[in-house]
């Protein structure tokens, strides 16, 4: 398992207007200045990896989330353990990758800031 400098715990439900667009302007920032960082969708932040996604207002999250890699930003995980309850039987984006809350409380310890939105 990698480490990683920061851990970016994602716990926040999509579309709530300016949060959302915060925590994906923290995110591309560090890709943007090279910060070795990793993003983890935890409980209601899972809504985010749902695909093709129709808000009523704004951009779609999901497009969003898709040119995470382009910036460098390419260490995204899931909470395996939350995904059932959130989700139920949703597809989930294929570049994010499921972690047990055994490996994310490791990543945890490991990471010298974790920053929760």
């Amino acid at each position: 398992m990698n480490t990683f400098e920061t851990l970016i715990l994602v716990t926040a439900a999509p579309y709530q207007q300016r949060r959302s667009e915060e925590i994906l302007e923290a995110i591309m920032s560090l890709a943007l200045f090279d910060r070795d960082h990793a993003v983890i969708f935890w409980d209601q932040g899972l809504g985010w990896l749902t695909p093709d996604q129709q808000p009523a207002n704004g951009k779609s999250l999901s497009r969003q989330l898709e040119a995470l890699p382009l910036y460098g930003s390419d260490s995204l995980f899931f909470c395996l353990e939350h995904r059932d309850l959130v989700l139920g039987d949703q597809p989930i984006a294929d570049q994010v990758e499921p972690l047990g809350l055994t490996a994310i409380a490791e990543l945890m310890r490991q990471s010298r800031y974790v920053e929760v939105f």
